[in-house]
């Protein structure tokens, strides 16, 4: 059973989009294998499935019932350090398990968690990051062919909100030209911006 559930796991990378059944499934094979390794998954499946608890309880045996309280004191104790704002069911359950005797230690648990968390918001960040490169982009070019009131018109049109009748026949006098001229050039501007110009002395020799 445990080489399934890290198969699973692996699969799932810690982010599964199965539905609701699916989710409880996993979590109670993985505490079925009442290994160390795959219990501290719980906490951060838990955090990004919000999975049916009270109804996993119901499908365990006692052992498991006690082993799953365990962890989910752990899983409240770390959404309440990290201000993760997520109600977790039995938080305030007395526990019928020690969890000294359980072998668990709650840092590790923490560590884990936290570990899975900023692998999580990784690709997020890196999605933030080439966002505002590409506008820093954007912006820099509207800036070297556009003036001040171009740019403010097109960011109107770009956010689909009304202009003045001046604001109107300024872009349709100058700023229209420039964006159907961008359109026209866009292949040659790309052809000649592979080249590079030789300087006289050069062309020359």
């Amino acid at each position: 059973m445990a080489l399934a559930v890290e198969k699973r796991l692996q699969t799932a990378g810690y982010r599964m989009l199965g539905d609701d059944e699916h989710i409880d499934a996993l979590l109670i094979d993985i505490l079925r294998t009442k290994n160390a390794r795959y219990l501290k998954t719980v906490p951060f499946l838990i955090y990004k499935h919000n999975p049916n608890t009270i109804a996993i309880r119901k499908k365990l045996e006692r052992k498991e019932e006690e082993l799953f309280d365990i962890i989910l004191n752990f899983t409240a104790r770390i959404f309440k350090e990290l201000n993760i704002q997520k109600d977790i069911e039995n938080f305030r359950k007395k526990l019928k398990g020690d969890c000294r005797k359980s072998g668990l230690e709650y840092v590790e648990f923490k560590e884990e968690f936290e570990l899975q968390l900023r692998n999580d918001t990784k690709p997020n960040l890196l999605i933030d990051t080439q966002k505002i490169d590409e506008e820093r982009n954007l912006q820099f070019a509207l800036s070297v062919l556009f003036t001040k009131k171009e740019k403010q018109i097109i960011k109107q049109l770009q956010e689909d909100t009304s202009v003045s009748k001046t604001e109107y026949e300024y872009y349709s006098r100058k700023t229209k030209k420039k964006l159907k001229s961008i359109i026209i050039l866009h292949d040659f501007a790309l052809s000649i911006s592979q080249k590079s110009p030789r300087v006289e002395n050069e062309a020359k020799r």
